[in-house]
């Protein structure tokens, strides 16, 4: 039975895949901050018939990282797919975000994603199997005034992704990068854009519709994937425009409705 790895596993996306690949039969390592919440999936999954452990960690502290894959290399369990979900964004002009919150999210969305890719690939690749799915955005195809750090820190994970995926042709191991758009989780309370013209208007998907497409992703070893047909058509407008309208146009989007018309 081969074994799951998925952070940020308690909500969202996160959750969702941890139920889909319980439920395909795999046995599962599940990271998030919240030990109460991560107990209440552990035994939701249990319920499918798979093995769970849980490894309550805040991921943005790079020595929690590194902790979580030398628990699991010492206790050897082998790691066949990596889920790197957890992540945040914070919404407002750059400079009006308190720095700290920034740095977090850094830290948080890329350096774990790239020590764990990093890590767990070279495992994968002595074995000669992995798949590795990293959870980007549409955000990650232009640069984003009022989510600026964010939309930088998803642009990071698609290009790492699509790199390392490359370099590991013929390994038997992939890297995939998933990008939804708006989806309905706890992200947009968290980054406070539930009610900017994103939120409003663009169409949202649910996190079941997403993660099963990202399982998609990884069983059929794509390395890029946008899922919905509107947030394809988005990411295909932005080659057909200069880069100074994508810019303006996404910052339509993600200015608070308030402040839109400033």
């Amino acid at each position: 039975m081969k074994t799951a790895l998925i952070t940020g596993a308690t909500s969202g996306i996160g959750r969702e895949l941890a139920l889909l690949l319980a439920a395909t039969g795999h046995d599962l390592v599940l990271s998030a901050r919240n030990e109460t919440q991560l107990n209440r999936i552990k035994e939701e999954a249990e319920s499918r018939g798979v093995a769970v452990r849980i490894y309550p960690l805040d991921l943005s502290k790079a020595e929690n990282a590194e902790a979580l894959y030398h628990r699991l290399h010492e206790a050897q369990i082998p790691v066949d797919i990596l889920v790197n979900n957890a992540g945040f964004g914070a919404d407002g002009a750059y400079l009006d975000i308190p720095w700290e919150k920034e740095e977090e999210m850094f830290r948080l969305n890329m350096l774990t994603v790239a020590y764990l890719t990093h890590m767990f690939a070279a495992d994968m690749k002595a074995r000669s199997f992995g798949r590795i799915l990293n959870i980007a955005s549409i955000a990650a195809f232009q640069p984003g005034p009022y989510m600026a750090g964010y939309c930088a820190t998803k642009a990071f994970v698609l290009s790492l992704s699509e790199a390392v995926n490359y370099e590991l042709k013929g390994t038997g191991v992939t890297v995939s990068a998933l990008c939804p758009g708006v989806t309905d989780t706890g992200f947009h309370r968290v980054a406070g854009t539930e009610k900017v013209g994103m939120s409003r208007y663009l169409p949202h998907a649910s996190a079941r519709e997403v993660a099963q497409y990202g399982y998609k992703l990884i069983s059929q070893r794509q390395a890029v994937g946008v899922y919905g047909f509107f947030n394809r058509m988005l990411v295909f407008a932005n080659r057909l425009v200069p880069r100074s309208v994508s810019v303006y146009l996404s910052a339509r989007l993600l200015k608070a409705e308030a402040e839109a018309g400033k």
